[in-house]
């Protein structure tokens, strides 16, 4: 089995798409509804790959970015994961905030499955390499 993946979106349909392209794909994973419940998980379990939506409401995802990386006076994650973050936002402004919070890729909404799929594979170190 593939490490875990947490996936933090407030989009039920979403979290359901995901957790089942992941887990045909031998991941573990974990849902949060919120960045606040995805915190909590966070420091319960080590997780290799974060996949996170920008756009979560309370505490939104570059707030939880920043509580990862220990930024904004917050104890960064002792085992700090790779993070995917996710946004419908087209700005690149806003993919190079992500980047500058600790974010390792960003991908926009609507994402095709397989891109998806392949980046937290890259994220997690689980990719199989491509026959050349």
């Amino acid at each position: 089995m593939n490490p875990t993946v947490l996936v933090a979106d407030d989009d039920v349909n979403f979290q359901i798409i995901a957790d089942t392209l992941l887990t045909l794909r031998d991941f573990r994973v974990r849902v949060a509804g919120d960045a606040a419940e995805a915190e909590v998980l966070l420091r319960q379990e080590p997780v290799a790959v974060v996949v996170v939506d920008l756009g979560l409401a309370g505490m939104n995802g570059f707030e939880l970015l920043r509580r990862l990386n220990g930024r904004g006076g917050t104890q960064p994650l002792p085992n700090r994961p790779r993070t995917l973050v996710l946004t419908t936002r087209a700005e690149p402004e806003v993919e190079r905030f992500a980047l500058r919070l600790g974010a390792h890729a960003v991908l926009h909404k609507p994402l095709a499955p397989a891109v998806f799929i392949q980046t937290v594979e890259e994220l997690s170190g689980s990719a199989t390499p491509q026959a050349a």
